[in-house]
């Protein structure tokens, strides 16, 4: 289902819309000094340019439905399913109702929604070479950390999860250049890697953005998640 749709593209052509639109306006503050809930929702409003149904936060489909009650269950930022206005089925509350149901050799309803196999599950994160520390900008002390986990993490989360056929950590990236950006988030995946973590394939679109606090580029960058079987 998802095989040859570019996300990175996708979100690129997405984002350097809104960073057009912040030249025209003249705006202070460019999309790096936005919040990630800010740039969560921008992502997820170019992905809606795919023609897919975009859904946020939606809950791992391996958690119990005890766990999906929990308000600090875990979520994913952003889920694709393949049609528009779909919901993700309730994959282990439907093995429940068939199994009570094949018990009472009652008839089961078929829940609407996608399958969880059928989606296509983002974790998002947004990192900043520079970025505004209690609204000053400079370099972010917390950088290499913060890209260096972001991947990892992400990446070992969604191929932990056996419900999920198809997953991919999202890095939007801003910095000073796209020889920065290509490096660094090389170290991140091959850092990930030695940490037992499965990346099918990168992919990386880059853009201009105009330089208001040091970063002059940047990056969607699409880590294509695998399991330790793949």
């Amino acid at each position: 289902m998802w095989h040859g749709v570019d996300i990175a593209r996708v979100v690129m052509e997405g984002l350097s819309r809104d960073e057009d639109a912040l030249r025209l306006e003249q705006a202070v503050g460019g999309l790096d000094a936005l919040s990630e809930v800010s740039l969560h929702a921008l992502i997820a409003r170019a992905l809606e340019a795919s023609g897919f149904g975009v859904l946020r936060e939606v809950p791992f489909p391996s958690l119990t439905p005890e766990q999906k009650r929990d308000p600090q269950r875990q979520r994913c930022d952003v889920v694709l399913t393949p049609r528009v206005g779909e919901r993700v089925k309730d994959a282990i509350r439907t093995r429940k109702t068939k199994k009570k149901a094949e018990a009472l050799l009652f008839a089961c309803e078929e829940e609407e929604g996608a399958a969880p196999e059928e989606c296509l599950w983002i974790e998002v994160k947004c990192v900043g070479q520079f970025t505004y520390t209690h609204g000053v900008p400079g370099p972010n002390r917390a950088y290499t950390s913060e890209l260096v986990g972001a991947v990892r993490r992400d990446v070992v989360k969604l191929g932990a999860d056996s419900l999920m056929e198809s997953g991919a950590a999202l890095v939007v990236l801003f910095s000073e250049s796209r020889e920065v950006a290509e490096h660094d988030l090389g170290v991140a995946a091959n850092r990930a890697l030695d940490r037992g973590a499965v990346i099918k394939s990168v992919r990386m679109e880059h853009a201009p953005i105009l330089d208001r606090i040091g970063n002059r580029v940047m990056t969607a960058a699409v880590f294509e998640v695998g399991r330790g079987s793949d």
